[in-house]
């Protein structure tokens, strides 16, 4: 009975999106959509601070005109939003944005986050709940938390052009208590067979399903064998892409099965200065006619930047050459065509799953 109720609401979701979600930004053609995955926003201490100085356009003024240009946004929203809850008393690092700072997202044309994440219950179910509440409000769609194990397991839709597109977010970071049960709050648990039986629901009414898991160990260059392993078993399910993230910085690019896997794109927008944090990525994917044809991986600034400290902004040059070809360096290991195929011009780096017409153009690698 709860997987016909879940269905059903999967579908009234699909219609209601496809109703007002037309392509909202760019010229490209009626068959494409281009979606950019930002990793991890934190609105607390250091934004919470520039906000009360700046305003909530500060923080993404430098790349709001880059993120409109995308016909889809979505970032890992690392912190409940909200004016209600208690602080965990077992964690030493605790995140609580106000309930205003949602404008940063809106201003930022931010469309759809993650709540699966280890600070998501800093303050407490209900503040998790009233942050999935405020988003909402705002026109900005969340998944990987809710009301019980099904509600937490609901994907964010899309309908771009004619690509019908849903992304689910989980997590393997947390305490015993932090994942939704069927009678009970909290976020989607990061488990290949959830994940699994996730998307099984969503294949027949989804052209593009996109797994968001926060996981792995934080400082690191590389995966684990662990995330390795999960993000084969949720491709093998059927996913067409994976977009990690926790380990505050970037780490490899790996494609599987011709799908890409990102196990990392470090933080986006993060509230602290911790001497280990540095410059990180966005990933953008372009769909045509319902399925991947390409990804391309920009550079963005980070924290050590005193110039624009909490305030994000695509790196060019050879500042943004050199971020990339460690990028490709570090995907090496994973032992995929990445490196080989990625074409870094231009502050970006291409690599292309549907083989282009053949021209005269010279690419550089």
């Amino acid at each position: 009975m709860k997987r016909r109720i879940y269905i059903v609401l999967t579908l009234i979701a699909a219609c209601v999106i496809a109703a007002g979600c037309a392509t909202l930004y760019g010229t490209h053609a009626d068959n494409e959509a281009r979606l950019l995955f930002c990793g991890d926003v934190m609105l607390d201490w250091g934004i919470r601070d520039v906000c009360a100085k700046e305003g909530y356009a500060y923080p993404l003024k430098k790349i709001s005109g880059f993120l409109s240009s995308f016909d889809y946004c979505f970032c890992n929203l690392e912190c409940p939003v909200s004016s209600t809850g208690e602080p965990h008393i077992d964690k030493k690092y605790i995140f609580l944005a106000e309930p205003e700072s949602v404008e940063v997202l809106v201003r930022g044309s931010i469309r759809g986050v993650s709540l699966a994440n280890n600070h998501m219950l800093d303050f407490g179910m209900d503040a998790m709940l009233n942050t999935a509440a405020i988003l909402a409000k705002n026109g900005i769609r969340s998944t990987g938390a809710g009301l019980d194990y099904d509600d937490a397991h609901l994907p964010v839709l899309a309908v771009i052009n004619s690509s019908r597109i849903a992304i689910s977010a989980y997590t393997n970071i947390g305490y015993a208590d932090t994942y939704a049960t069927r009678t009970s709050p909290g976020l989607a648990m990061a488990s290949a067979d959830a994940i699994r039986k996730d998307i099984q629901r969503l294949r027949n009414y989804n052209d593009i399903i996109i797994v968001v898991l926060h996981w792995g160990d934080e400082y690191s260059d590389y995966p684990t064998q662990g995330q390795i392993d999960l993000a084969h078993a949720v491709i093998d399910s059927g996913a067409d892409a994976v977009i990690g993230h926790h380990s505050h910085v970037y780490q490899g690019v790996e494609i599987y099965r011709k799908k890409p896997i990102f196990y990392s794109l470090g933080n986006f927008l993060f509230g602290s200065t911790n001497e280990n944090g540095r410059d990180n990525i966005v990933a953008a994917l372009w769909i045509k006619g319902g399925r991947l044809a390409s990804l391309t991986v920009y550079a963005v600034n980070g924290n050590k930047d005193a110039a624009s400290r909490f305030q994000p902004r695509l790196m060019s040059g050879n500042d943004a050459d050199t971020l990339l070809r460690h990028l490709i360096d570090i995907s090496r290991p994973l032992g995929s065509d990445f490196p080989k195929n990625a074409v870094i011009a231009d502050g970006s780096c291409v690599y292309e799953f549907i083989t282009p017409a053949i021209d005269s153009t010279p690419h550089e690698k």
